[in-house]
């Protein structure tokens, strides 16, 4: 579906709409609390699946700003983002 963020991670999984700018604010705030609760999510947003892990010391740099994360690492085919760098691009965007 467009626009509906599939969110899941061991024990469950939660369905999200992603339509508004506040939709998408919502998103990040449950991709960051469910990241550091279970380690690893996973999200499938239009037609993208992405990988949402607790950054450490071997995460890869972001390919936006070449930084190291330093709190949570965004993953998906081939890019990785740095939690601020995914929340300002388009890639998660409704």
């Amino acid at each position: 579906m467009r626009n509906v963020a599939h969110l899941s991670f061991h024990g469950g999984g939660f369905i999200i709409p992603v339509r508004t700018p506040y939709d998408r604010q919502l998103l990040f705030e449950h991709l960051a609390q469910y990241a550091k609760r279970h380690g690893r999510i996973f999200v499938e947003l239009n037609g993208e699946r992405w990988t949402i892990t607790v950054a450490d010391a071997e995460a890869p740099l972001c390919a936006r700003c070449n930084q190291q994360p330093d709190n949570l690492s965004y993953r998906s085919r081939s890019l990785n983002l740095c939690h601020p760098c995914a929340r300002g691009s388009a890639m998660l965007a409704a």
